[in-house]
């Protein structure tokens, strides 16, 4: 049993979207890197340290629409309602009471990534289920789409770090104040 915690780690526009009003992400293209980049580097280390995956279903069939998996036999739990094809036999779909989903998970793993989507993120801050909040904000202002955050309540965050990169992505570190 661990005390494990949890990151959501999530690339918006400077203006707050994950995604655009179809829940495109083809913006992201424009800062895609070279395996050698510091972007890669960066992303690569913080996927060393996770130990399981988190995601909604409309996030899961983005990335399954992506081509090959690309979280290998990494734990992977897709919260949905609806029977979707598993990617590998490390995908399990699953619904119910999302907080005791997380809290289980957080005592099994040390370390789960909250990848996505904004629906799924506003719900686990809302259960205070967010230890670290890992912004990649790209440098692009989308206007309209999805947002990652509305209206809701006030959450205290404390800034961790904060990491330029050299194809203008800047990445913000902190920690929820819960």
């Amino acid at each position: 049993m661990t005390d494990g915690r949890s990151t959501l780690y999530i690339a918006t526009s400077v203006d707050g979207y994950v995604a655009t009003p179809d829940g495109g992400v083809e913006w992201l293209d424009a800062f895609q890197t070279d395996a050698e980049s510091d972007v890669t580097r960066s992303y690569e280390a913080f996927y060393e340290t996770v130990d399981c995956l988190v995601m909604g279903s409309t996030t899961y069939e983005q990335i399954l629409g992506f081509g090959d998996w690309p979280y290998d036999d990494r734990p992977t739990y897709v919260v949905t309602s609806r029977d979707l094809p598993l990617a590998t036999a490390a995908v399990e779909l699953v619904d119910g009471d999302l907080d005791a989903l997380v809290t289980d998970l957080k005592r099994q793993y040390d370390h789960v990534w909250l990848v996505g989507g904004a629906q799924l993120a506003r719900a686990f801050f809302a259960l205070e289920q967010v230890d670290r909040l890992r912004l990649t904000l790209a440098p692009v202002l989308l206007g309209e789409g999805i947002r990652l955050f509305e209206d809701g309540e006030r959450t205290d965050l404390q800034h961790a770090e904060t990491t330029t990169y050299e194809n203008g992505l800047v990445e913000l570190a902190y920690d929820v104040d819960a």
